[in-house]
Formats: structure tokens, sequence, C-alpha cells
């Protein structure tokens, strides 16, 4: 990424998503002042090949991205991340006819896109859908729920994975268009303990009839889609909450370096203090470098390239949850009062270890990804 492109979303995150961390969380709204700024600014078409009016950049810009908008709210980035990882299926997958139709109005944010993986008969394991397709006069209907849907009712369309009807046993990607006909959202069902803005909820696909010009790729491909498209989700998400943990060091470190005591002696002054904030700080360094070098590696076609990618979410998710914890132990009172937004960083930590895929299912795959 570019030092101009770096700036330029730096000064978006401190100019639109800062100013609207503190509501968004207190709300529950979804982050839609910070979601414009992003299509305004051509951040949605951050995966869009330049010849479609993209940036035409790669999972390693997609990880920068994502951290450096977690690091202002969580949420945020979260919402972002699942436009570009829907993004990125068109982009490797989609028709060509596709690609003509979406690609141009994505990269001008003129449409956003989400997932819709998650359902309650699998749970963390999105990739054993259990919405069903029939066929109608011809025509493919779809039947099912999605038990989570972040950014539900912004985004136009839902990347939604189903069971194909023609191949038994293979499954298909599709982008559905969330104001079709029997498409019903089970609204205000969203009121988490954290990233409280990504106003995710179920969708109820009852008899939703589909265009096959919008079925993503091949037949029954959509479970070789899902292994790559896979790679921007969960690359995304370390980028997220190792941005969220950095949140977390650069409030700690301020507030250890302004609390004085009658003395004069600052919090900071402390050794054992001192000892804390390195802990805290050597954790993130890691978090982000494991999570850049598996973002380049996939970038790269590297044999193990999903093996980092699943290590490097793995690590994010115990790096945030333990950076959080000791920096709520540092700022004391003032944190648990919530004079300091530390209480709000834990809370989005905690979504880290049960977000699809969660945190046993990540080592499951990991640990077959290293046998094979």
């Amino acid at each position: 990424m570019s030092n101009e492109l770096l700036e330029k979303v730096r000064k978006l995150a401190n100019d639109f998503v800062a100013p609207i961390t503190q509501s968004v969380d207190k709300e529950g709204r979804f982050p839609k002042e910070a979601y414009d700024a992003l299509k305004k600014q051509g951040f949605m078409g951050l995966l869009v090949p330049q010849n479609f009016g993209g940036l035409g950049l790669s999972i390693v810009e997609h990880a920068i991205v994502c951290y450096e908008l977690a690091r202002k709210d969580a949420t945020t980035g979260l919402c972002y991340m699942m436009h570009n990882t829907a993004t990125s299926g068109i982009v490797m997958f989609g028709s060509d006819e596709m690609k003509d139709e979406f690609l141009p109005k994505i990269a001008k944010g003129e449409r956003a896109l989400a997932l819709a993986y998650s359902e309650s008969g699998s749970g963390t394991h999105f990739g054993s859908p259990d919405i069903s397709e029939s066929l109608e006069n011809g025509a493919r209907v779809l039947n099912g729920r999605k038990s989570f849907v972040t950014s539900a009712l912004q985004a136009d369309f839902y990347m939604t994975n189903t069971n194909s009807c023609k191949i038994k046993g293979a499954h298909n990607t599709w982008l559905v268009d969330r104001t079709l006909p029997n498409m019903i959202h089970e609204d205000s069902a969203w009121d988490g303990l954290g990233m409280r803005g990504n106003v995710s909820m179920p969708v109820r696909y009852d008899g939703v009839l589909v265009d096959e010009k919008y079925l993503v790729g091949k037949e029954g491909d959509g479970g070789n889609q899902a292994l790559s498209i896979c790679m921007y989700f969960i690359v995304g998400l370390a980028a997220i909450y190792t941005g969220l943990a950095q949140a977390a060091y650069e409030c700690i470190l301020a507030h250890t370096k302004n609390r004085k005591y009658t003395s004069g002696q600052a919090l900071a002054d402390i050794e054992m203090v001192r000892v804390q904030l390195a802990e805290i700080y050597t954790k993130i360094q890691s978090s982000y470098a494991l999570t850049m070098e598996a973002a380049g590696s996939f970038k790269a076609g590297e044999n193990d390239a999903a093996s980092k990618i699943f290590a490097s979410r793995i690590h994010a998710i115990n790096i945030v949850m333990e950076a959080c914890t000791q920096a709520m132990k540092l700022g004391g009172g003032t944190a648990y009062a919530k004079r300091l937004p530390l209480e709000r960083y834990m809370r989005d930590s905690l979504a880290s270890q049960v977000m699809a895929p969660g945190l046993d299912v990540l080592k499951i795959w990991l640990g077959e990804a290293l046998v094979k």
C-alpha cells in the first residue's frame, strides 16, 4: 500500500470513524457515516481491478485497511471486511457478465455486499449449509434461513451459499438482491455484548426466486470457491482484532502517562507498569506481523498460506483478549468506571472467539492443514 493511500485511510478513520464510535456502540446502530465515507472515497473498490474502476489492490491492502479502521472502531472494520470478502468472490469467480454488472458499481460505491453464510444448523461450520434450492418452471428457488448476516439491510446484495439442486452434495454461491420478494429480515434481532453496530440479523429465504445469471462461477463449485473467499474473511478478522488490540494499547499508554499521583509521579513511571506495557506492545506486534505475513503468503500463492492465515487469526484472538484484559487492569477504577473506552474494547474483543469460524474450529482446520 502506498503511503498516500495509507494516509488517506487513516484520515478517513480519524474524520469519519472515530467521532461516531461511542454512539454506534451505545445505540447499537450501523456506522453509516463511516460507510458512506468509504463509498465516497473509493475504498469499497479496494479489490476491484483497475480496468473496472477500482484500486486493483490485494489481500495485503485488505488486511491493512481493516486494521486501520478497527483502530478507531472494530464494528466499522468488520462491516467493511465483509463487503471486501464478498467482492473478492466476484473478482475471482464471477463471469464476465457478472463482473461487468457489479464491479464498476462497487468501485463507485453504488453497490455494497455482505456475506450470508452462517446458519443455526451448522453453527460456525459455515461450509455446511442447510439452505436448499429447487427448480420451479426452470427457475431456481431458495429456501432456508441464514442466522447472522452482518450489515443486513445496509448491503445491496448478499453472497449466499446453498446446496445445489443439480449436483448432489455440492454447493453453490449466489448473489441475492436483499429486496427480492420473500426475503424476510428478522429486524432488531441483534443486541450484542460487543461489536454492537454490525446490525447482524437472521434472514429467511422463503421461496426466493433468483436469476441464473447471479450464480457465482460454475454449478456446484461453491465449496471450492469458499476456500479462497474464506481466506479474505479470516485474515480480515485477524487484522480487525489486531487493530482493536492496538487501540487498547494506545489508550492505556496515554492513560498511564497522564495519570499522576500527588507526588507528581506518573503511572507510567512505575517499573512494573512499564513491564506490562512492554508485554502488551510485544504481543500486538507479533499479531500484526503474523497477520501481514499470512496475507502476503496468500498473495504470493505459497503452499502454506492457509495454515498461516488460520494461525494468524488464532493468534489475534488470543492477543486481543489478553491485551484488553491487561489494559483494563492497568486502567484500574478509571477503566471499570467506563471513563476510558477500554470496557468497550474488551466487549468487542470477546466476539473474536465466537465469530465464525470459531476458535476451536480454526484450530481443527489448522491441524488438518498441517497434517495434509
